[in-house]
């Protein structure tokens, strides 16, 4: 805005106005009626006349948002003047996601500062490896643990997201996968594990849910269970666990587990059982005989029965 220097006059005021002051105030107000430029505080594309300055940038309510100072630097524009986390709307189609700031950013400065971190609601789960954009600037690569492209589900529809900007690239500090894909979040009492520091490959495994237990076969049948880990485990164990107190039987108490090679029958120590897996199931096959299942005792040692409705069907595995 030009400076206006004004000195009150000692001329007797006309008539119209009643002081001195009466006629500074319409003077001053005259002037504002016709200065008709944007008003300088508003963060544009062309620079302030007092490049010292900073400058308060306000959201539509008027409300601070950052502080900006404009940088004649290559490029030019306003520059955030410090780094912070920033909150916009999510949008766009999967794998290529855009993000709008209220107010919008007012330069590529800003906006790919390195540092600079945003905040945004996934709008759909994405497919594959996965880019952003902000207030409509360069499209960027979306990453997560560095370089690494995002795979399938690392970002989910209404996940909060939260990236930053390392000078190449936005890193997605909160990726949605924490396993492979052949694994389900949620299933009861399935669990990963890695053998790799840092962790990089995961291994997942299956224990048959409480829910999922079963009665033990009877003679000449079999009980199979869905592992669903889409390859033969690595290891592997199919057996009864008891339900029920059968201490007075054979020593065992519920919750202990005894796997199908130990069963035996009392006549002659024979096999009955036998177990197997694939790539799809675990399963146990009990012998084509009326055969009382038997163990050896707790403590004793001894070849003893188990009272077959206190036991059920479980098996475990790891891929």
């Amino acid at each position: 805005m030009p400076e206006i220097n004004l000195t009150a006059g000692i001329l007797p005021p006309p008539a119209c106005y009643a002081s001195e002051q009466d006629r500074l105030d319409a003077y001053a107000e005259a002037i504002i009626a016709q200065y008709s430029a944007p008003p300088e505080w508003s963060a544009g594309a062309v620079p302030p006349s007092d490049l010292s300055l900073y400058w308060l940038r306000l959201d539509s309510n008027q409300n601070p948002v950052e502080v900006l100072k404009y940088n004649t630097t290559a490029p030019a524009g306003w520059s955030r003047v410090q780094t912070q986390f920033t909150y916009g709307v999510g949008a766009g189609v999967a794998n290529v996601y855009t993000l709008t700031l209220t107010p919008a950013s007012p330069g590529a400065n800003q906006a790919y500062r390195t540092g600079v971190s945003y905040v945004f609601v996934g709008s759909i789960v994405n497919t594959g490896a996965s880019t952003l954009s902000v207030d409509g600037l360069a499209v960027k690569a979306i990453t997560k643990f560095g370089t690494v492209p995002l795979v399938a589900g690392d970002i989910r529809a209404g996940q909060v997201c939260v990236v930053v900007y390392d000078g190449t690239r936005f890193q997605l500090l909160n990726p949605g996968n924490v396993g492979p894909s052949n694994f389900s979040p949620g299933i009861d009492r399935q669990f990963l594990r890695t053998n790799a520091t840092p962790a990089t490959v995961w291994e997942s495994g299956y224990i048959t849910p409480v829910a999922s237990y079963v009665a033990i076969p009877a003679a000449g049948n079999s009980v199979t269970f869905s592992h669903g880990l889409g390859a033969d485990p690595l290891t592997w164990d199919i057996g009864i666990i008891c339900i029920t107190d059968d201490s007075a039987v054979n020593g065992y108490i519920v919750g202990d587990y005894i796997s199908a090679k130990s069963l035996t029958y009392a006549s002659n120590n024979g096999v009955q059982t036998t177990s197997f897996s694939n790539a799809s199931v675990i399963g146990v096959v009990r012998v084509n005989a009326v055969f009382a299942l038997s163990v050896y005792h707790k403590t004793t040692g001894a070849i003893v029965s188990i009272t077959e409705a206190k036991w059920q069907v479980m098996a475990r595995a790891i891929r």
